[in-house]
């Protein structure tokens, strides 16, 4: 009886001692590949080991079945695989003390690398917060000049879910958001690897109903390409797109000034009769009649602690600082007698400011950057 015991007692070891060596594969990822890299195997080793302790097996790895059966001829851990693109070694999982073993598939595999570019937030109109988005927007933003037939743009709304492929959005072109402002996940994919790229962007509402710069102007109007997105229209380039811009041809007057018939309504105003409103035409700033001309600089701009405003042939009635979203943050006197002042901004952040100066008879916005 004691001999069956202990003879039940080795086979029950030996069953619940089993080694395990699981598939596995290793990615390199390079821009313009000739399909050849050089692969760190040792990264591998925890995959093939599958939750088995580094501690208690030895992992090595070999070009052929025979040789990791055999235990011979073991590659180097930098390794450069010899068969361009993809290429299989074996690997073999051995138990120190009792030489048991297990092997399994190593596939190594050389991809062209990924790359998202930087894509744009997306600002619709929208009821109470929510909207409807279309994030295919940003596809051929973020892919640039990487063709769309070998990689694969998805979205997502977290970062982890972009990592493991999980919840992708469905409906990237008709999405409706959950949250205002909200933070959109791009996966980029090459369609024949596992190389992957990453970036995000933000997606919000506006009421459209409203004027939000104040430029006399209806935000919904200010969708100038009729695309959805108020936030890549920006007439003048200035980095500051058009609803939330008081001067959106950047020609120093304000677009509420270029009402020039008084109407409420600056949309209507084409003094040139080209089919263009002038307050979207650089060109046409009107200094006739009741309007002179403000000859004034700002220099060191950008700018970190102090500017000099020089200002050459008219005398000043207020000197006002606005900030990108137009509001006033500072007003300043200035010494008409001097023509020349300088003035401290080292208590304002990095940013885009404006500078308004007003005369009685008129207004020029000159834009700062503060670094």
């Amino acid at each position: 009886m004691k001999k069956l015991l202990l003879l039940f007692s080795l086979v029950a070891s030996t069953t619940f001692a089993q080694v395990t060596a699981s598939d596995a594969t290793l990615t390199v990822c390079e821009v313009n590949t000739d399909g050849f890299a050089t692969f760190d195997l040792t990264q591998a080793d925890n995959d093939v080991l599958n939750g088995q302790s580094a501690s208690n097996f030895q992992v090595s790895y070999h070009v052929t079945i025979n040789d990791a059966q055999d235990a011979v001829n073991p590659v180097l851990p930098t390794y450069t695989n010899t068969t361009p693109f993809n290429e299989t070694l074996y690997a073999r999982v051995e138990e120190l003390g009792n030489g048991n073993f297990e092997t399994s598939l190593l596939f190594l595999e050389v991809g062209e690398e990924a790359i998202a570019n930087p894509a744009q937030d997306i600002v619709v109109c929208g009821n109470q917060g929510f909207g409807t988005f279309d994030l295919t927007f940003n596809e051929s933003i973020v892919l640039g000049s990487q063709n769309p037939s070998m990689f694969d743009v998805s979205f997502y709304l977290s970062q982890s879910d972009a990592d493991a492929e999980t919840n992708e959005i469905v409906n990237s072109s008709a999405f409706t958001n959950t949250n205002d402002p909200q933070t959109i996940y791009v996966r980029v994919q090459n369609a024949n690897s596992n190389c992957y790229a990453m970036t995000s962007f933000t997606i919000s509402t506006t009421d459209c109903s409203q004027d939000t710069d104040s430029d006399l102007v209806v935000t919904s109007v200010e969708d100038l390409n009729t695309n959805g997105n108020l936030n890549d229209d920006d007439t003048d380039g200035d980095n500051i797109p058009n609803y939330l811009d008081e001067d959106d041809d950047g020609d120093g007057v304000l677009t509420a000034d270029e009402d020039y018939n008084g109407n409420g309504d600056p949309t209507d105003d084409d003094t040139n009769s080209n089919n263009v409103p002038d307050y979207l035409e650089q060109s046409v700033a009107l200094s006739t009649g009741n309007f002179e001309t403000i000859d004034f600089s700002i220099y060191p701009n950008p700018a970190q602690d102090n500017i000099t405003i020089q200002l050459n042939n008219t005398e000043v009635e207020k000197m006002q600082l606005f900030n990108m979203n137009g509001k006033l943050i500072k007003e300043f006197s200035f010494q008409n007698a001097s023509r020349k002042q300088e003035v401290s901004i080292s208590e304002f952040s990095t940013g885009v400011y404006f500078l308004k100066i007003s005369t009685k008879k008129e207004s020029i916005i000159k834009k700062l950057s503060i670094k």
